[in-house]
């Protein structure tokens, strides 16, 4: 844990930050988000860094959700983080875009792979050392035409 500046992060506080941030993207896309996160949960995280992964991910699924062309299509992104009872604090980031294909799915997280035209395949792969750095972890689902759900768990 030497490696970064920790302190007690309110999660709210942070995801608002996050999509203020975003919101013209979340906007042009007519995005639906739904934050899930208890009053005063917090985490002993480098906001910074924690941030840098949240933004990835969630920009990750707005381009996602980008390529959905059907109007009916309602695009939505649920973010939801819980307390987990041995103290530890559970981060869901989920959308309903198209999903990623299982053997693409197996590799995100490889530095420089990447499933997008125009993508370095830098983020995933940076994340998953911040979240380790932090004692933590980031797992990844996804269902074709269902979307893609990106958990982060810190003990």
């Amino acid at each position: 844990h030497e490696y970064f500046c920790s302190f007690l992060m309110q999660l709210e506080e942070m995801f608002e930050h996050i999509i203020a941030l975003l919101r013209t993207d979340i906007e042009d896309q007519d995005i639906s988000v739904k934050l899930d996160i208890p009053d005063k949960l917090s985490a002993e995280i480098d906001e910074q860094q924690i941030e840098q992964v949240v933004i990835n991910i969630i920009k990750n699924a707005i381009q996602a959700l980008e390529e959905i062309d059907d109007e009916s299509h309602e695009k939505k992104l649920w973010i939801q983080a819980k307390g987990k009872p041995d103290g530890g604090v559970s981060i869901t980031i989920k959308d309903n875009g198209p999903g990623i294909e299982e053997e693409a799915l197996k590799k995100i997280f490889i530095p420089f792979f990447t499933t997008k035209k125009r993508g370095s395949g830098i983020g995933l792969s940076l994340s998953k050392q911040i979240m380790r750095k932090h004692g933590g972890n980031i797992t990844a689902r996804s269902t074709i035409n269902e979307g893609t759900e990106f958990t982060l768990k810190f003990s």
